[in-house]
This record gives C-alpha cells, sequence and structure tokens, in this order.
C-alpha cells in the first residue's frame, strides 16, 4: 500500500476505498442534514428549554412545555418518507417523560394521517434514545408529533419534557462519518481515523488542522506533535452530491508529564440584562472584568475534578448573565454553552448591609458552586429529581467550593440524613476527602463508572464503607467539636 504524507496538514483528498459499498436503503436523520421549519402547540414556558432544543445534538439541552399534553410540527421542503423515528429522554424528572404518543404526516398541515400510535412506554433511564419503526409507506412534507405524559414530580409539576426527536428517512447522498481509534492520546503517538460513508462516494476530504497524516484507502493516520485540542471535518461526494461531518475537539493529545498544557477554556460571553439596580452596580464594580474572573475560576476548578484537560467536559463558550430574579444564581446550557445567572436581586435585598471583602467572598463562593455544576459528571441512571442524584450534585458543587477556601460563612451542622445536599452534604464529603486520597476526582467519577448509580453505592465503591457507618462517624466527630 502506498502511503502519502502531508506536514501541518489542512486537507487531503483520497479516492473512497472499494469496502465503502451501497447498501441497498441507506437512513438518516433528516432533522440533522436537511432544511426545516418547526412550531408547537403552545409558546416557549422557559428560556432556552423552547422547542428548537429537540433538535440540537446535546442531552443537556430540552424541550419543556408547562402542559401535560402537547404538539411538535416539523415541515420539510420535500415530502419524505419515514422509516423510523427516535424519542430520547430528557437527563431530569422521570416523571415529565412522554408515556404516549401519535406521529402523524401531513402535505398540507390541514389533514393529517396517523403513521404511528405509542401507549405506556417507558424510558429506563436519563438521556435514553428509543427508536420505533413506521411501517406506513406514504411520503409527507410535515409531520406532527402528539405528546402526552402521566405523573407528577417532587416538585408537585405535571409538564411534559424530552431532549431529542429525529426523524429517519432514506437517501442516495454519501452520508459521512467517521471513527477515531483513541480519542485521547499523547504526543506523536499514532491516530487511527477511519471513514465510513455509505451510498458509494466517489471522493472523500479530510481537514485536520495541525495534524501530520498518512493516508491508505478510508483509513487516516494521524500524528500531533503538540498537546491540545483537534477538530476532524469529513467531506464525502458522489454522484447524488455531497455530504460533510465536522466534530469540533474530537481529538485529544496529552502531556503525561504536564497534563494541563493544551488546556483551552472557553470564551466569556457576559449578559447584563440589568445594569442599574444597587446589587447590579454593586457585582460591576466588585468584578470589573467578570470574564477573567470566570476564567481564572475554571482554570483553578478543573484539576480538582480531573486529572488532565482530555477528562473535562468541552465547552465553547460560557455564558454568564446577571438579572433580577428570585433564585440566587442558576446553572443551565447544553454541551457547547454552559449557561451561568446571577441574581441581582439577591446582592440588592440579601447582601446591602455587608461590606464589599464580604460580598466579593460571597459571590465567589456562588460561583465556584455554579461553575462545579457545569463540568462536574451527572448520573444518567437517575433523575435529578432523586434525592441521592440531588445530594451528588448539590454536594460535589459545595464540596469544590469548601477545598478552595469560599466556605468560611457557613460550618458543618449535626444532620439526620446525608442527602440534604449543599453544605449538608458538601461538608460530609470534605470529611471524607480528608481520609481518601482524591476524593473528590473518584466520586465525581462514579457518575460515570456505576451503571445502576446511587448515592450508597458510590460511596462505598470510592471508600470501600457502608456510608450509613460513616455518616454515623462523621456525626460523632460533629457532636464532639
Amino acid at each position: 500500500m502506498t502511503y502519502l504524507k502531508k506536514t501541518l496538514f489542512t486537507t487531503l483528498v483520497i479516492l473512497a476505498s472499494p469496502a465503502i459499498l451501497a447498501n441497498d436503503l441507506v437512513l438518516y436523520d433528516m432533522t440533522k442534514k436537511d432544511p426545516f421549519t418547526v412550531n408547537t402547540q403552545y409558546p416557549t414556558y422557559i428560556e432556552n428549554e423552547g422547542v428548537d432544543k429537540l433538535f440540537d445534538t446535546f442531552l443537556q439541552s430540552k424541550y419543556i412545555s408547562k402542559y401535560s399534553q402537547s404538539w411538535v410540527s416539523i415541515q420539510f421542503e420535500r415530502p419524505k418518507r419515514v422509516y423510523e423515528y427516535v424519542l430520547t429522554s430528557a437527563l431530569d424528572a422521570p416523571k415529565r417523560d412522554p408515556k404516549n404518543w401519535v406521529l402523524f404526516g401531513s402535505n398540507d398541515g390541514e389533514s393529517w394521517y396517523e403513521l404511528d400510535k405509542r401507549n405506556s412506554i417507558t424510558f429506563s433511564k436519563r438521556g435514553q434514545s428509543l427508536r420505533f419503526q413506521v411501517n406506513d409507506s406514504l411520503s409527507f412534507s410535515r409531520f406532527k408529533l402528539d405528546m402526552k405524559q402521566e405523573g407528577t414530580t417532587a416538585w408537585g409539576d405535571s409538564y411534559l419534557q424530552l431532549a431529542n426527536f429525529a426523524l429517519i428517512s432514506d437517501t442516495h447522498l454519501p452520508i459521512a462519518d467517521f471513527n477515531v481509534s483513541q480519542p485521547v492520546s499523547t504526543i506523536n503517538q499514532p491516530i487511527d481515523i477511519y471513514a465510513n460513508v455509505a451510498n458509494d462516494p466517489s471522493k472523500i476530504i479530510w481537514s485536520i488542522p495541525g495534524a501530520t497524516l498518512f493516508e491508505a484507502g478510508n483509513k487516516a493516520k494521524a500524528y500531533f506533535s503538540k498537546p491540545g485540542s483537534y477538530s476532524v471535518s469529513l467531506q464525502a461526494i458522489n454522484t447524488f452530491g455531497e455530504d460533510r461531518v465536522y466534530r469540533n475537539n474530537v481529538i485529544k493529545v496529552v502531556d503525561k508529564s504536564k497534563p494541563w498544557v493544551g488546556h483551552t477554556t472557553p470564551k466569556v460571553k457576559v449578559v447584563i440584562e440589568d445594569s442599574e439596580s444597587a446589587g447590579a452596580k454593586r457585582l460591576l464594580r466588585l468584578f470589573p472584568n467578570i470574564a477573567q474572573t470566570i476564567d481564572r475560576v475554571t482554570r483553578d476548578l478543573a484539576p480538582l475534578l480531573y486529572k488532565n484537560f482530555a477528562e473535562l467536559p468541552d465547552f465553547e463558550q460560557v455564558t454568564f448573565t446577571l438579572k433580577w430574579m428570585d433564585t440566587i444564581a442558576y446553572r443551565a446550557g447544553d454541551d457547547t454553552n454552559m449557561e451561568i445567572a446571577f441574581s441581582s436581586k439577591y446582592i440588592t435585598e440579601k447582601l446591602a448591609g455587608k461590606p464589599d471583602e464580604d460580598v466579593r467572598y460571597e459571590l465567589l463562593g456562588v460561583l465556584w458552586h455554579e461553575l462545579t455544576h457545569g463540568y462536574q459528571h451527572f448520573p444518567k441512571s437517575v433523575g435529578y429529581d432523586d434525592a441521592g442524584a440531588h445530594a451528588f450534585i448539590e454536594g460535589m458543587a459545595d464540596l469544590i467550593r469548601i477545598q478552595a477556601g469560599f466556605h468560611k460563612t457557613r460550618s458543618p451542622k449535626p444532620s439526620q440524613s446525608y442527602l440534604g445536599g449543599y453544605t449538608n452534604t458538601g461538608f460530609f464529603l470534605y470529611w471524607l476527602s480528608k481520609e481518601h486520597d482524591n476524593f473528590a476526582y473518584r466520586f465525581n467519577k462514579t457518575a460515570i463508572e456505576l451503571e445502576k448509580w446511587r448515592f450508597d453505592k458510590a460511596i462505598k465503591h470510592v471508600t470501600g464503607k457502608d456510608v450509613d457507618l460513616l455518616w454515623s462517624e462523621y456525626q460523632q466527630s460533629l457532636n464532639s467539636m
């Protein structure tokens, strides 16, 4: 086999391998490739959780309706046959999952034809994608999914929510895809990248900036001389047209002796919705460059949760919003844009009598807590309304806040349960961290290591001891103080 070498590779054109053959029927996700417009029965209930979130690629985002039943409609430019469709559950609140639904098709938006109907469907875990076949062979340009949930959450609501919705059709285009053999590697170690293109492409074109590449057919072998995150793009062409796939930061190259060299923090966007209140003016005076503060906290926080930058979740942007609201702060967003909001009302009303030094200290603590939410792992087998998941999520965020030194306005207190979250769980985890090396890193990792995650199982996984025994010892230590 002849290899062609390119140094500091930008683009490389190769002939497709004969092993890439057209299937009898090639299926693809219409909502990812084709232009469409979308509508829903009710207006957006929660900002940044509108119907458009059903069609992004991020599990952390979701569509939510304040009503237990609602429909979503999609209109494409041309009629297509749908062979399958996919629904993905949101990461929280299982009671909000749709249980019953009907998928309709139409060509005029007036007459709707029933394509598929499902009842009493249960998602067994968070972020689970369920695929359903459509046996009807008719083609439509419009589709409507009418969903209904059945249940009341721990918060007393009966909202309906879903993370993603996909419609699967057939195509003659060369649907581009690729696999990376080793997404995390070290300097100058080879990484194999395999093109996986259906429908007999005549040409495929790679773009991997920063790589030294060798190619052979549909396989590329990449070398990287510097640590960092690298993106890969693949273009495929056949007689019917072309298709492209791009994956940002899909390859991470780590220098083992300097595990954080190559770490690039996300850009920070600052949105000031309230600039006139006393609290807003105070925050802006105490933090004249809030973007720089967020960047610095991010750099200090990451090594408390992870061993190297390749383990860190990727965000292209952190959006910081200052607004007048009742909640002190919250974290939202998706896999590329972390959103953090601070309450100017809280600063105005609750911190008015405190000196600047105390206010700055408190707000930095809140920032550490919310940024931890952005970067920590979340258990996928349980919802956020699970008591153990709540204790894990909020306890981990306060553990990191304590370890960062922003806890001096709070102190541990005796309690009946370790499931309270925040300082209740945070100080317990901090107590455990004194006896167990790398506790925060290891406990955080249980969310992705344990298939059926529970708080008690996670504690035993890290410490080797039952949580009830540890909690009893911890309570005794508090009582003896």
